[in-house]
């Protein structure tokens, strides 16, 4: 991974935008699409919302005033100069809504805790407890469901994503989810029957996450192992991280991973490379562990699409952002939230590396930027 020179115009800052809508209780799980146009929650309240984080609703009105429409006060907020106590400006600040675009509820009886997007984002797969459905994203119509697990479903993927030839909806048919059964599931969008293709059972406590990369697929676990399934040679690669693994990014070059763990550290190493003798792969390069509180919680972390931050959760509320490489700035704190804040999630967009988005336990969820774009990056 080779991010580019720091840059304090790239780095989120700023509160830009909050999606409301859930009904009370905890927000657990909150995405980009996979064309990073939209933003995805899947809330306490049994839905799946669709918003669009970068254009203002005009039918929210802000509090304690009923003339200004949420545009007008956002720009009436943004035309004063911020304070030097960041931080306070971002808790006193009222932040205008995102923009509603569509409510998904059929086949969720249970909270939803997993949500993604296909590349092409035209299908939405989520999670309802041990069931996964898969739902048309322009319709809202339920598609598909499988069962099987034994216990709930942490996340679930898309697989797929390219090839040779740059075509980017590759075995977008094949789903996988991963559940606290300790189990990998893997399904045929394109067949009819309800039984997974593949079963990969080598974790010794629950899987945490699931990720694609090209011909690979990538499990964490709470036993501590990234476990690599390179499907082109058959072999599995286990990478003991010992300690419990609740959250990994792989970097947008394919090259680095980014594990969060239970004892409060992530970890930045090498992604398992094919062409390399495993024995000469290099451990873990970089830790990141001097602002974020972890140890009770499932938390996430993500990296920015330039590969430039890492940006994670944290128990105390706050989003936090490292810099990868070294930097006078150092990492930063970004509060707004007032729980627990276990998911976040970046832009893929190359344009805008700045665009990141967090969910909290207090049933908030805040999209960020940089500050140097904030009082421009909201569509009207």
């Amino acid at each position: 991974m080779m991010p580019i020179q720091n840059s304090t115009y790239q780095r989120p800052s700023t509160p830009v935008a909050q999606l409301r809508g859930h009904a009370d209780g905890p927000i657990h799980i909150i995405r980009f699409t996979g064309d990073g146009n939209y933003c995805l929650t899947g809330g306490n309240d049994r839905t799946v919302r669709l918003w669009n984080p970068t254009r203002v609703d005009p039918a929210y009105r802000p509090p304690l005033s009923t003339k200004l429409s949420s545009q007008e006060y956002y720009a009436r907020q943004y035309s004063q100069s911020y304070g030097d106590d960041e931080s306070t400006q971002q808790q006193q600040q009222h932040i205008p809504s995102a923009l509603p675009m569509q409510t998904y509820s059929e086949g969720h009886v249970h909270p939803v805790h997993a949500i993604t997007t296909n590349s092409s984002s035209t299908m939405l797969l989520s999670s309802s407890d041990k069931t996964i459905i898969a739902t048309n994203l322009v319709t809202a119509q339920t598609v598909q469901k499988w069962w099987g697990h034994t216990a709930r479903i942490e996340y679930v993927a898309c697989l797929g994503g390219g090839d040779e030839n740059n075509n980017t909806n590759v075995g977008e048919e094949i789903y996988a989810s991963a559940s606290y059964d300790a189990t990998v599931r893997l399904w045929d969008a394109r067949s009819k029957s309800k039984e997974p293709l593949m079963i990969l059972d080598d974790a010794k406590d629950s899987v945490s996450c699931i990720k694609s990369g090209g011909s690979d697929i990538i499990t964490s676990s709470i036993d501590g192992n990234i476990r690599t399934y390179d499907l082109r040679t058959g072999k599995l690669i286990t990478e003991d991280v010992s300690h419990p693994i609740t959250s990994f990014a792989v970097s947008n070059d394919g090259r680095s991973i980014a594990s969060s763990c239970l004892d409060g550290v992530i970890r930045l190493f090498d992604k398992y490379n094919s062409l390399h003798r495993i024995d000469a792969r290099k451990k873990v390069f970089q830790k990141f562990h001097s602002l974020h509180k972890s140890g009770n919680y499932k938390l996430e972390c993500a990296l920015t699409s330039n590969d430039e931050y890492v940006v994670s959760g944290s128990e105390c509320g706050a989003v936090v952002v490292y810099p990868v490489q070294d930097s006078v700035e150092g990492g930063s704190m970004l509060r707004r939230h007032t729980a627990p804040t276990c998911s976040v999630t970046c832009c893929p967009q190359s344009a805008r590396p700045w665009l990141i988005a967090s969910a909290s336990y207090d049933g908030s969820a805040i999209v960020w930027a940089s500050q140097e774009v904030a009082h421009h990056c909201m569509e009207e």
